[in-house]
């Protein structure tokens, strides 16, 4: 397997703190998170370039899953001083600042800034291909200074759970809430982590909403997340610590929605209630179901409710704060959440609460979509081609099991088909040699189009007995890649491996 490294070296002072606030620290320093957000930003692109900012000195070394991590520190730190992204050996002069020093040399997780055990295998640490890994290099100090306080990225993600941070703000009416979603709500909680900003900012200071996640440990969440983000942004949000919470499964999300009353058919929703002290648990309460996560939606409802409450919605990103917490209730579940919840209630907060329960149809109105404008087309079962250049809005409506798309963005095909069949036999070298198809540029539309459905009709025929529709793929598969001089080598070499797992 191919992990990534990316090498801290200094003394102490580049140490002390989380590994992931040097992310935090380039994150402010890029532009498309430093003004307000505007309908027409790119996330994904602003979150491909801060893994950029943050990694692109970091190099690949290829180690075997059944390695040791001292197998793999060796690996990484010859790679390293090769590619000059670690201090060389012996080509210090006297009046270098670590001559004569020696280093303490470490592999870590830039999730948890654990040390990786020398004598454990990378298996063991639930490693896999893509994971990003850290090289310490820690050189003796050359003389003794103090250290300020260094930032906790994690914060701001703890900051919107509700187990981390329930006291009641300080004074004015507020509006109480929270987002419920279950693990199979994943395109909402990854928009709670890449959008941070604009859920602070759109809620306002006159509404207090929170999410509820559960702190997961670390091989777990890995596994979670791994599974449904994109590489990149995968190892950006793992060195930040956000991805340490993960939403609850359907099971325990439909205790909490039982706790708040709310029919667990409306997941995932946004929970308001009015928590004033005297009155039935749950017996008042306005939710509104999350139909899309996507900024067009947050911003009509949280902006809605603005206005009722006599507001304006926010205009500002959230500030990357970086403040400890003072956790008063560290458990997860339902009873943490009613104790913060009863907690927080106050008498002047049921006149905010009032508001929007009496505008509720009104905004649940303005949530509604658009439909699109009709044009006279009905597009069934067909194949669509996306010429260079050209965009697809939101006005075309395709349907049918089979229609595909030719130039379609090569992450979202990547990430369609992991999603797909991330748990198939030899899922990571089908997904390789899907990429590998993708980019080819000696084979025509057409051609990589049958590839690349040739590679899917693999992964599905892959788990099923019929052995003679498996080998007329490989062999159709193996003759259009033997075309393509481009990728013909890494590509046959990848096919071979999967025929082999599969056939035995």
């Amino acid at each position: 397997m191919r992990l990534l490294i990316d090498v801290v070296e200094g003394d102490h002072s580049d140490f002390y703190g989380p590994y992931g606030h040097r992310t935090a620290c380039r994150m402010r320093g890029l532009e498309p998170f430093a003004r307000p957000p505007r309908a027409a930003d790119d996330r994904s692109r602003r979150w491909r370039d801060l893994h950029d900012a943050a990694l692109g000195r970091a190099f690949e070394v290829s180690v075997a899953p059944s390695a040791t991590v001292a197998d793999c520190l060796a690996a990484a730190l010859d790679e390293g001083r090769r590619t000059g992204a670690a201090e060389p050996v012996g080509e210090v002069g006297p009046d270098h600042p670590w001559a004569d020093r020696v280093p303490r040399v470490r592999l870590a997780d830039p999730a948890t800034d654990e040390t990786l055990d020398e004598r454990l295998t990378l298996d063991s640490y639930g490693l896999a291909d893509g994971d990003l890994v850290v090289l310490c290099i820690e050189h003796p100090p050359r003389a003794a200074y103090r250290l300020t306080r260094s930032p906790n990225p994690a914060a701001l993600l703890e900051r919107m759970q509700l187990a981390m941070n329930g006291a009641a703000p300080g004074s004015g009416a507020r509006l109480w809430g929270v987002l419920l979603y279950t693990s199979v709500d994943t395109e909402l909680a990854t928009y709670v982590r890449t959008h941070f900003e604009d859920l602070d900012a759109l809620s306002g200071p006159s509404t207090r909403v929170f999410v509820v996640e559960r702190r997961a440990p670390w091989a777990e969440a890995r596994r979670y997340w791994r599974e449904h983000l994109e590489p990149e942004l995968y190892r950006v949000l793992a060195s930040l610590q956000w991805l340490r919470w993960q939403p609850y499964d359907p099971q325990g999300a439909y205790r909490i929605a039982s706790l708040l009353k709310v029919d667990p058919a409306l997941l995932p929703c946004l929970v308001l209630f009015n928590g004033r002290p005297g009155l039935p648990w749950g017996k008042q309460k306005v939710v509104f179901p999350v139909e899309e996560a996507t900024p067009r939606y947050f911003r009509t409802l949280f902006g809605r409710m603005a206005e009722v409450l006599g507001g304006q919605p926010g205009t500002e990103p959230g500030r990357l704060e970086y403040e400890d917490l003072r956790t008063e209730a560290r458990a997860d579940g339902p009873a943490v959440l009613r104790d913060l919840l009863l907690r927080s209630a106050r008498d002047r907060d049921e006149e905010a609460f009032r508001r929007v329960a009496d505008a509720q149809r009104a905004i649940s109105a303005a949530l509604e979509p658009t439909p699109a404008p009709h044009t006279g087309y009905q597009l069934n079962h067909c194949k669509v081609i996306l010429t260079s250049g050209a965009a697809m809005t939101e006005n075309f409506n395709f349907n049918g099991q089979n229609t595909t798309f030719v130039n379609r963005p090569q992450d979202t095909v990547i990430q369609d088909f992991q999603n797909q069949h991330g748990t198939t036999l030899c899922a990571d070298d089908l997904r390789q040699l899907l990429g590998l198809t993708l980019s080819s540029t000696d084979l025509s539309d057409t051609e990589r189009d049958e590839a690349a459905q040739a590679v899917h009709d693999l992964a599905t025929l892959s788990g099923e007995p019929d052995a003679g529709a498996f080998r007329l793929r490989v062999e159709r598969l193996r003759e259009l890649l033997s075309g393509a001089a481009d990728i013909a080598q890494p590509a046959l070499a990848l096919l071979t491996s999967v025929v082999a797992a599969v056939t035995g």
